[in-house]
């Protein structure tokens, strides 16, 4: 076995991908920097996705198989992936999806080249195959390079634009901020890591093709948005908890028994479960949205800019629900009533604490003057 560390780590969890996992697998194999190690994760798929593996392994050394011994979903194989990788750089990679063949090369001069980065991706393109194997363009995206008051702005509003599966990041820096949680279960899970990890590093982009990202059939993308939002929805709740300086309920949760007891950290029902939380998106996007309506007075005011963007995807989320305009605009009028009334605890506080100070200046003051006479 060959036990020398190679410079980068591709992590790829695989779960039922037989029509796609070989070309996956060739993307990567046929990359023009020679230097990693591909670690796939094989989640007890139930077709032949592990004898595609098997053969593959037997022909490059370069792939190392981690076959699970019971199911464990994407966001926990990740993170086995994470954990089992020996690089200080750590590809993530779909087992449906296609790299181009200079995407770790350049990724990885990238990072070098700027090690102020933590995380960066790259613009991709989306794509259907058809049945007879044809490929479909769909939409070509480019995700413009984060200038330093981009970035600012994607780190407040809680936004994440990056393609998550085509990212490179620094090892160290994913097992220190906790890597991939167990809630995200329906392909948030991504989403959740970058917003973690951009809050102790800058994240960047690089504005050219190096990802095919595959829209098929059996993809999160097509089935389930009511569970994937609901995950996109908790991410960016519990990430602007943490910009307003308020503890994490998912860390609380884990430290206090497990996921079982979120639904009671968030202060919810116990009718309410955590299959709950994770599949129903309007629950989830009502409690995002009814937290930002009662903030308490000691948390942080968020910036007007973002205020203003929240606001407006407040109102859009909630006219397509069941209330109309009216919903809209009364939830809209409680979220700015909460931004104002922290907003204003925090200059009271400022205000007290300036005539302390000032009375303080002026006491003292006064007892030096009556000592030196």
């Amino acid at each position: 076995m060959n036990n020398r560390v190679p410079k980068i780590s591709v992590v790829m969890p695989v779960y039922n991908g037989e029509d796609y996992f070989s070309e996956a697998l060739d993307s990567i194999l046929q990359q023009d920097f020679s230097d990693f190690e591909l670690v796939v994760i094989e989640d007890c798929s139930q077709d032949s996705s592990a004898d595609i593996l098997r053969d593959y392994a037997k022909r490059d050394k370069r792939i190392r198989p981690i076959y699970l011994r019971k199911g464990l979903g994407v966001s926990l194989a990740c993170q086995r992936g994470l954990e089992g990788s020996r690089a200080p750089l750590v590809a993530r990679m779909d087992a449906d999806d296609i790299s181009m063949p200079s995407r770790l090369r350049k990724q990885y001069d990238y990072l070098q080249l700027h090690l102020d980065v933590g995380l960066v991706g790259s613009d991709y393109q989306r794509f259907r195959t058809g049945a007879l194997g044809e490929q479909r363009l769909i939409r070509h995206v480019s995700l413009p390079e984060l200038d330093a008051k981009r970035e600012a702005e994607f780190y407040e509003t809680c936004r994440v634009e990056i393609c998550c599966p085509s990212a490179m990041y620094r090892r160290e820096l994913a097992l220190r901020v906790g890597g991939y949680r167990s809630f995200f279960i329906n392909g948030a899970e991504d989403r959740d890591f970058v917003l973690r990890m951009h809050e102790q590093a800058r994240v960047s982009t690089i504005c050219e093709r190096l990802y095919y990202y595959r829209i098929n059939e059996g993809s999160t993308f097509r089935h389930n948005r009511s569970g994937r939002d609901a995950g996109r929805a908790m991410a960016r709740y519990c990430a602007l908890r943490r910009r307003c300086g308020l503890y994490d309920p998912l860390t609380e949760a884990m430290a206090s028994g497990g996921l079982a007891r979120l639904p009671r950290v968030l202060g919810l029902p116990s009718s309410v479960s955590i299959e709950d939380l994770q599949q129903d998106a309007r629950l989830m996007n009502g409690l995002l949205y009814d937290w930002l309506g009662r903030r308490p007075c000691g948390a942080r005011p968020l910036s007007s800019s973002t205020c203003a963007k929240l606001y407006l995807g407040l109102i859009s989320s909630r006219l397509r629900e069941d209330g109309g305009l009216w919903k809209g605009i009364t939830c809209f009028a409680r979220v700015l009533r909460a931004d104002i009334v922290c907003s204003l605890s925090l200059l009271g506080r400022a205000i007290s604490k300036l005539f302390r100070a000032a009375w303080f200046s002026l006491f003292a003051s006064k007892v030096m003057r009556s000592d030196l006479a």
